[in-house]
């Protein structure tokens, strides 16, 4: 087989391959993409969760110090009931409005907290459905990856292998450049020259459609073991039928006198 012949082959099992692996990449990446917005939506409900754990012992904390106003508040009621001394009775009862002043500002800051810790609660709520919506699509995409390898990894296994003995018919640097024009072609590393005017010498690279020079034309058109590239996106450039020039073309006299005279004697 020529060098043109073997780079198509190898260009045939090669797309093939591609393809099953960009199939495979597309779903991993759609799977990372929803575990990476999963992993968002629980780490703010983890910092809801640890907010509202703070705030439930800050409330608890001054409910206990609540309980010990009252406490002694009932302890100065029950002193001020059997105190005979003025000065002792004044005393107690200072005290205690001092205390009560106390806890009407405790009852406030609890109050507070318990509205905040309400918000947190109700903003944790709102937060359940998009972590159950996202959990759904991450399972999703992780079956549509499993399946994917479950029905091609064989395939691809096999392509891979046959990718391997088409490339092995190639040398060195014809892989090379077969495998850098693929790179840079999403696959596509060969190309077909399109011929635009033989007689006004216009050609063009069927992959980018850039002007073709006519020492690149010649030497694709020859159909020899040589690469030719395209000196814009790089692809190996073939031919599949080279057109006739138009000062090859006989006319109809000129081929009926030939076939009368085919020693040219005239």
């Amino acid at each position: 087989m020529s060098l043109i012949a073997n780079l198509r082959a190898l260009h045939a099992v090669d797309s093939q391959v591609r393809g099953i692996r960009t199939r495979f990449e597309n779903a991993e990446r759609d799977l990372k993409r929803h575990q990476v917005q999963l992993e968002t939506l629980a780490g703010k409900r983890r910092e809801l969760e640890a907010q509202a754990k703070q705030l439930q012992a800050a409330v608890a904390n001054l409910e206990l110090e609540d309980s010990s106003f009252k406490q002694r508040m009932e302890q100065l009621r029950a002193e001020l009931n059997s105190s005979a001394n003025p000065r002792q009775y004044n005393a107690l009862r200072d005290e205690l409005k001092v205390i009560e002043g106390k806890r009407d500002g405790l009852a406030e800051r609890v109050l507070a907290q318990m509205e905040n810790l309400e918000k947190l609660k109700a903003e944790m709520a709102a937060g359940d459905a998009p972590i159950a919506d996202r959990t759904r699509l991450r399972d999703m995409a992780k079956a549509a990856l499993d399946e994917s390898k479950s029905e091609l990894g064989g395939r691809l296994a096999q392509l891979e292998a046959q990718r391997g003995r088409a490339a092995s018919l190639l040398s060195e640097d014809v892989r090379a450049a077969f495998d850098e024009a693929a790179e840079q072609n999403e696959g596509e590393a060969l190309a077909e020259v399109t011929v635009i005017s033989v007689r006004h010498r216009e050609f063009a690279c069927g992959g980018c459609n850039a002007e073709i020079p006519l020492d690149a034309y010649s030497r694709a058109s020859a159909q020899t073991d040589q690469l030719v590239t395209c000196n814009n996106c790089g692809r190996i450039l073939y031919m599949e039928t080279v057109p006739e020039k138009p000062g090859n073309k006989k006319t109809k006299a000129q081929a009926k006198e030939a076939a009368l005279d085919p020693d040219g004697l005239g």
